[in-house]
């Protein structure tokens, strides 16, 4: 279940009752971080075009058949696609919904449910841009994103995407779990029975945000040592690096995830 409330805040409450929450992105800044963007991929054309110069230049002298020129002038067009709107597509792929002009401004576009953004995801917002940018300079998208509370344009509507703010760093604070929903809390697994149902909303906290955390290593290993110590784990045998703590913490949710069937 998601809501918003107020405008400018995102809150997701998961199946597991872990409530968190993000800043949607405002107007200005996706503008802001749409024109680093714009000023990289001007600088990519530039490059583009002295090299099709002096490619068409050394070209002239030879006298190529018809059909080849044809290629040649398909390719350029491929090109310049792949280049405006593949540029957006690659970014957000290979930097878990980040473009650099993003980066920059700490924006990430996320699904409507909190999970991260998958490659067909962005495969259809930045395809949707097309009719985003018309009649020119994104005045489609530019409306779409003033009539509606999370300043979603076409694009994200069709991925179910949202474009948010994100926190340079997260503490184990910021995942603490919801409130139960009724007085009748399920009892903590006979296995685990030095944890209650807060720690392991926490743990699957964790593992749902891990992708969108900055500073998710050093999290993993905060919060396994905070678990082991309530766990009653030797200090001898307790996670000291961040491999142990990814260990400790997923072999403890599986523990209890087995304790509730």
């Amino acid at each position: 279940m998601t809501e918003l409330t107020p405008p400018e805040r995102f809150v997701i409450e998961t199946p597991e009752n872990i409530r968190f929450g993000y800043d949607v992105a405002d107007i200005g800044s996706r503008f802001l971080a749409l024109a680093i963007d714009t000023l990289i991929q001007g600088i990519i054309y530039i490059v583009l075009f002295f090299s099709l110069v002096i490619l068409f230049n050394t070209l002239t002298d030879i006298d190529l058949p018809r059909p080849v020129n044809d290629a040649l002038a398909i390719g350029v067009v491929v090109v310049l696609f792949i280049i405006q709107f593949g540029y957006f597509m690659f970014f957000e792929i290979i930097l878990n919904g980040q473009t650099p002009g993003k980066r920059a401004f700490g924006l990430r576009v996320i699904k409507d449910n909190g999970y991260p953004l998958a490659p067909l995801d962005s495969v259809i917002r930045n395809l949707i841009r097309i009719i985003d940018f018309l009649p020119f300079a994104y005045g489609v998208g530019l409306v779409t994103m003033f009539l509606n509370a999370r300043a979603k344009r076409l694009g994200d509507f069709a991925a179910n995407t949202i474009v948010v703010k994100m926190r340079r760093q997260v503490r184990l604070q910021d995942l603490q779990p919801a409130p139960p929903a009724s007085a009748s809390a399920a009892p903590a697994p006979s296995s685990m029975t030095q944890l209650n149902p807060q720690d392991i909303a926490l743990l699957e906290s964790f593992f749902q945000r891990e992708k969108t955390l900055t500073n998710r290593d050093a999290l993993a290993l905060q919060l396994a040592q905070r678990l082991a110590v309530k766990m009653g784990v030797p200090a001898n045998a307790a996670p000291r690096t961040v491999t142990q703590a990814n260990a400790f913490l997923r072999t403890t949710l599986d523990a209890a995830r087995r304790a509730r069937v």
